[in-house]
């Protein structure tokens, strides 16, 4: 680059043309990741920190990696003490609580501590006198301290007061400058601008610098009207993707993700992430002529939402009265079936064909040949039934011990057999697995039980919908104020005596998610689900309740279109502003208080009453009236008599259904577990399988029904005695 060209001071007199070499500036992540501790470095990545925004990444496990990158960059703990970065924290929280015109004066110095800070207060304070315009000369006298580069102390008293003037001039053009370079291409390197302006200065004012060639000096500093018009000229003669390459190079990365996942970003993208950043080099100083640019006002956002209107009054609802009839409750009863007929409602001819099925193709790909039967799948069955009744530490003792059940099982199938099938157990091709779904290996399997409960499933007007667990100590997901708080999660819908009529294991991108109601959220989404599938059955006003994971005046509304009640707790922030009485001042009140209110639009109620402890519940169907009056307990004294609202009474009734199926399954599970990672799921499927022909036969049979164990024990029999294999 030609001196001429690059200065808009005077040429040499000698008329050489002098080549001045830039040393490239570093990237984004080398100035960040340095080991130099300079202010203005330090300042960079802090900011880059601070104003990073949610929206330059994919997802919120991308965004927490850039977070703790960017903070790592900032405080660089493999660096400093952590008395060090304490000092950068208690610094940063110093200046933020500073008064504006403070924050302006003090970000002049480069600060290293809160202790220069102060220091720097307590000089101001000190010779600041009755008029406001000393205070204004010292703060450019101190901005232009702050541009002195290290040669400062080696010069003469002339050269330093040649490079003062400069110095205070760049305190007044710098701002202004740095914003054009911002208006033009929203694209800017404050550490190159400054650098290369007081390069400018030094090379007037006849001071050496390390990256140009010493001149001789100059009489006249260089005015501030030349220098602005100089980088408008200089911006000019490079097109727009020149002027991007040359100052977003260290930047490259700094508006997208530190892990080069968002590199292909454009740079209409990375321009308006860097709008308006501000670093701490940049002066507040301008000249008293320059006009204060004004923000354009902001249009206030118009929400498609209409409006919610809240009145004190009771719900009137529209729905029809429950008429229904369970005609396939009344065949049931009339074909008198068995324990192991009812059982095989839910494990049929055609689950176990699949299972055979499948499981032979997979030893197959194995290069095993297995040729397992529907036969011998029977036998494995009754093996894993017989493992919840009779327990035993490790199940190789079922064919060692000598007793009735263990002499069934060695009948039945030889343990070498039983292990070899029981290892290639297989529910699902493995060249036609969905990638997108976590249990697509069980994928058929669940299908063919969903479809079986729901055929079979008890025809009830209440239904309860929540999430439970399936025990395993491999997995991460943890569900606190449960039996089982590890394991799988999973979704199920039950009816409230415990008949599991829907379940989902939870996945973190369910594939159930796909074209639904995104306001609703997950929660909602899978009630709304659970309803369709209720719907299959016909078109009934069903009754849903649910706790507050799910609830929301969205979801009740959106139910209301389908003609499905529903009642439920709901969480504060998701009232929709209902002016209802605080749960901090319903709890002082008396036992038994309530407050309501009724959407006019929508005919939804939200109620908050004070029994044992502050509930609040939400319903398009059900609302205060009639109100019951209870017995409560408050500090160990029964209260004889309170009001409790009629929403109030039908939850407390209907909630409890998941929790039922839970208590049931958990008195004889399977205890036999395999080696594959879904091998737990089989076995909460073959329970839950159990606990719904249980159900059914406690339906049929009223007053001579068996025990849940006695019921277990005649389908695990059946299965060991009637299908053993003599031959084996």
């Amino acid at each position: 680059v030609n001196m001429d060209e690059a200065l808009p001071g005077p040429a040499p007199e000698n008329g050489d043309s002098l080549v001045k070499v830039k040393e490239e500036d570093p990237t984004w992540e080398q100035m960040c990741s340095s080991q130099e501790s300079s202010s203005h470095t330090l300042e960079l990545c802090r900011l880059r920190f601070r104003r990073f925004c949610y929206q330059e990444v994919t997802g919120p496990r991308e965004a927490l990696a850039q977070l703790q990158e960017l903070c790592h960059q900032w405080l660089r703990p493999e660096t400093h003490t952590k008395e060090r970065i304490l000092e950068l924290l208690v610094l940063e929280q110093f200046l933020t609580i500073l008064p504006e015109e403070l924050q302006a004066w003090v970000q002049a110095y480069p600060l290293e501590s809160g202790e220069d800070a102060v220091t720097v207060l307590e000089n101001l304070e000190k010779d600041t006198g009755d008029s406001g315009q000393q205070t204004s000369v010292k703060t450019e006298e101190a901005a232009a301290q702050a541009l002195v580069p290290e040669e400062w102390p080696h010069l003469s008293l002339a050269q330093r007061n040649i490079y003062g003037n400069s110095a205070q001039e760049k305190v007044t053009n710098i701002s202004l400058m740095a914003e054009e370079v911002v208006t033009k291409d929203g694209l800017f390197n404050t550490k190159q601008e400054t650098s290369e302006e007081m390069e400018r200065g030094a090379e007037v004012s006849g001071i050496p610098n390390r990256d140009c060639v010493l001149q001789a000096p100059c009489s006249t500093p260089v005015p501030a009207e030349r220098t602005v018009a100089h980088w408008n000229t200089l911006k000019d003669r490079h097109p727009a993707d020149m002027w991007t390459r040359m100052h977003i190079s260290s930047l490259e990365y700094a508006a997208g993700d530190i892990t080069r996942k968002g590199r292909k970003k454009d740079k209409a993208r990375v321009s308006e992430l860097l709008q308006g950043l501000t670093f701490s080099g940049d002066s507040d100083v301008e000249e008293d002529d320059e006009p204060e640019t004004q923000p354009a006002p902001k249009r206030p956002k118009v929400s498609s939402v209409p409006e919610k209107h809240w009145t004190k009054r009771d719900i009137k609802p529209n729905f029809p009265s429950w008429s229904a009839l369970d005609s396939g409750l009344l065949n049931l009863k009339s074909e008198k079936l068995n324990p192991v007929e009812l059982f095989e409602l839910f494990f049929d001819d055609e689950t176990f064909n699949l299972i055979v099925s499948e499981t032979n193709n997979y030893a197959s790909q194995k290069n095993v040949n297995l040729e397992v039967t529907v036969q011998e799948m029977r036998c494995v069955l009754g093996v894993l039934l017989l493992s919840g009744l009779v327990r035993r530490p490790r199940r190789g003792m079922y064919w060692e011990m000598s007793d009735a059940d263990q002499n069934l099982v060695r009948d039945a199938i030889r343990r070498d057999r039983f292990e070899l099938i029981f290892s290639y157990l297989h529910f699902a091709d493995n060249s036609h697995l969905d990638q997108n779904d976590k249990f697509t290996k069980l994928r058929p399997l669940i299908k063919q039980m969903n479809k079986n409960f729901l055929l079979y499933a008890p025809l009830e007007e209440y239904y309860c919908f929540d999430k439970t667990m399936c025990e395993c100590f491999d997995s991460d997901q943890f569900l606190n104020g449960k039996p089982i708080r590890i394991g799988y999660k999973v979704w199920c819908g039950t009816t409230t005596q415990g008949y599991l009529v829907w379940f989902e294991p939870y996945q973190e991108e369910s594939t159930m998610m796909a074209g639904k109601d995104l306001d609703l959220g997950l929660g909602g989404n899978l009630v709304m689900n659970f309803a369709d599938v209720l719907l299959e059955r016909g078109q009934y006003p069903y009754h849903l309740c649910f706790d507050s994971f799910f609830t929301s005046v969205k979801l009740m509304s959106a139910l209301k279109k389908k003609g499905v009640r529903a009642t439920g707790t709901i969480r504060e922030n998701r009232t929709e502003k209902c002016p209802l009485m605080s749960a901090e001042h319903t709890k002082k009140m008396k036992k038994g208080y309530f407050d309501f209110r009724v959407e006019e639009n929508d005919e939804i109620i939200l109620c908050r009453w004070h029994g044992d402890g502050i509930i609040s519940l939400c319903s398009n169907a059900v609302g205060i009236e009639p109100v019951n009056e209870i017995c409560c307990f408050a500090d160990d004294k029964e209260i004889p008599q309170i009001s409790q609202p009629s929403l109030v009474k039908l939850y407390d009734e209907c909630r409890e259904g998941v929790a039922k199926m839970e208590q049931i399954i958990s008195k004889y599970r399977v205890r036999i577990r395999g080696k594959k990672w879904y091998s737990v799921l089989v076995s909460y499927m073959i329970d839950v399988a159990m606990s719904n022909a249980w159900h059914l036969h406690r339906a049929c049979n009223p007053g001579a029904s068996l025990e849940l164990g006695d019921f277990r024990r005649d389908v695990a029999h059946f299965y060991l005695a009637h299908n053993a294999n003599m031959s084996d």
